[in-house]
């Protein structure tokens, strides 16, 4: 048996090998519990507006757009005053949702992602409350699914999680090549994630 420690190329191959085979697993274990996860966020809306004490402002703002619509369809003539009511609440609603974001560490970037906003040149018929009520459910379901995975029900995750980084550590330490391979063995077996490694492999590591 060789005495060597683990080469950096085998370091680099096995490290890259094994954050996908736990990626796929953590993949797998979370496709079991999506749709219990979606139901519980669902179940978890209307309290998560309240926690967050912005449901006054959404009434007011569904209010306003419906308003504005309206108005729109119809060519009124208070269509200006419509908009920047509209446009007022929606800016209150976008800080008070930005600064939540800062307060909860919400992952805050495109799409979904976006906190809605006020757009300088509006064209045509609103859809800022869709848009917030979008953003609130990505963000309720978000915390649901954390919430759930520090529960007992998502502590298997938990296990993949601590067994992975178990496993790269091996491959960073200062360890004998062969016995690091056999060590990441007997973590993936805990896993039950398939890994097989060559006799001759763990002889040259």
């Amino acid at each position: 048996m060789s005495t060597k420690q683990i080469s950096k190329d085998n370091r680099e191959y096995w490290s890259t090998k094994l954050g996908r085979k736990f990626t796929d697993k953590r993949s797998l274990i979370e496709s079991v519990h999506i749709s219990e996860i979606r139901k519980q966020s669902d179940n978890n809306f209307v309290t998560f507006n309240k926690r967050l004490q912005i449901e006054k402002d959404l009434k007011v703002l569904a209010q306003c757009q419906k308003d504005y619509n309206d108005f729109f369809n119809s060519i009124d003539k208070k269509l200006q005053d419509k908009k920047l009511k509209l446009e007022g609440i929606t800016k209150k609603l976008s800080t008070k949702l930005s600064d939540w974001a800062k307060n909860r560490n919400w992952e805050v970037g495109y799409g979904d992602d976006k906190i809605p906003a006020w757009d300088k040149e509006p064209k045509g018929i609103f859809t800022l409350s869709q848009d917030f009520a979008q953003f609130l459910s990505e963000k309720c379901y978000e915390e649901t699914k954390k919430a759930f995975y520090k529960s007992k029900k998502g502590e298997e995750i938990k296990n993949i999680n601590e067994l992975e980084e178990q496993a790269e550590d091996l491959l960073h330490s200062d360890m004998i090549g062969s016995e690091v391979l056999r060590q990441i063995s007997l973590i993936a077996k805990k896993t039950q994630i398939k890994i097989n490694i060559p006799e001759s492999l763990k002889q040259i590591a």
